[in-house]
């Protein structure tokens, strides 16, 4: 007999109090109940914990409250609420955010269906929760090429070339912990956490948007569409010599911990071939017309297709200093 499927939402907030309610109150009103929810707060100091404390006394589940005493960061703060939950399901969860009230049901549907991890789309919404037009996905350009992939069981093929999973949109058995954590320094915790799964697991995509993903002036990352304007002067203002040993180092890491993990020989050898793309275009020469030929081969073995956002990473290598 399957064990039943018992949810813990793990929550971080910090200085939130001035959207908490709302989403509180979507936690409560869930179709399917969570186990429990763990809260771990950061070191807040306006009126978040009280609020949390007394949402506690009349939620439809338990409620464990959790408070640093000195501030920790998202990542860590997360890692200090995964590693508290005692369901067999954990979804992770944003202060701000508002979900929808048939979020959990799909997402233990899904699990009893066999997914080791699921994750949902989001409609980007204001501070007063209206739509801004577009989606979390479409923000990041997962396109359905790539959702294919993913329901190919192939969603690394993507990641290995960008992030498209929101760390509130996503759940993951909590067998899991042990190969996720510890987040290491320089990943953000929700790159970090779908890498790892989607080397190792098996995921579960729902297009439905089941929450609405709040944008608003103090989001620590936000979803807010830029223009080309906009990325072009970012990646003119970008070091890139720090920008590549950076990238290097944090794909050291994630091979690492793969190679520990016993992850499958292919997505290994796509780590390291991204590391090997990444050094190529790290050790351009300084003249632009110089890096041409360079670039072009790479254009031509397939690297920029393969481990890059493609034509802007080309332009980025042949135009930036």
């Amino acid at each position: 007999m399957a064990e039943p499927i018992r949810i813990s939402i793990a929550l971080c907030t910090c200085n939130g109090e001035h959207f908490l309610a709302e989403q509180l109150d979507s936690l409560a009103s869930q179709n399917y109940l969570p186990a429990e929810l763990v809260v771990c707060d950061d070191a807040s100091d306006d009126g978040t914990y009280f609020l949390l404390q007394g949402f506690a006394d009349s939620a439809p589940f338990p409620v464990r409250l959790f408070r640093n005493p000195q501030r920790l960061g998202i990542g860590a703060n997360f890692e200090q609420a995964i590693l508290r939950c005692t369901g067999n399901i954990i979804a992770l969860c944003d202060q701000d955010d508002v979900w929808l009230p048939n979020k959990l049901a799909l997402f233990a549907e899904m699990f009893a269906m066999g997914m080791d991890w699921v994750c949902c789309e989001a409609e980007v919404s204001d501070s007063n929760l209206h739509s801004l037009g577009y989606t979390l996905w479409q923000r990041v350009n997962f396109n359905h090429i790539e959702r294919e992939l993913a329901r190919e069981g192939r969603l690394f093929d993507v990641l290995i070339k960008h992030f498209v999973v929101g760390g509130a949109t996503l759940a993951f058995k909590s067998q899991a912990r042990e190969r996720l954590l510890p987040i290491p320094h320089g990943w953000l915790y929700d790159a970090w956490i779908s890498a790892i799964l989607a080397a190792t697991g098996k995921v579960g995509l729902e297009e439905t948007p089941l929450q609405r993903y709040r944008q608003h002036s103090s989001n620590a990352l936000g979803a807010l569409q830029r223009g080309l304007l906009h990325e072009a002067r970012a990646a003119v203002a970008l070091d890139k010599h720090a920008y590549y040993a950076e990238e290097i180092a944090r794909w050291n890491v994630l091979a690492i911990r793969l190679e520990e993990l016993g992850a499958p020989e292919t997505v290994r050898g796509q780590v390291n071939a991204k590391i090997a793309h990444l050094r190529r275009r790290a050790a351009l020469p300084g003249n632009r017309l110089a890096r041409l030929p360079v670039v072009t081969a790479e254009i031509l073995n397939g690297g920029y297709a393969r481990y890059a956002r493609n034509w802007g990473s080309i332009a980025l290598d042949l135009l930036v200093k």
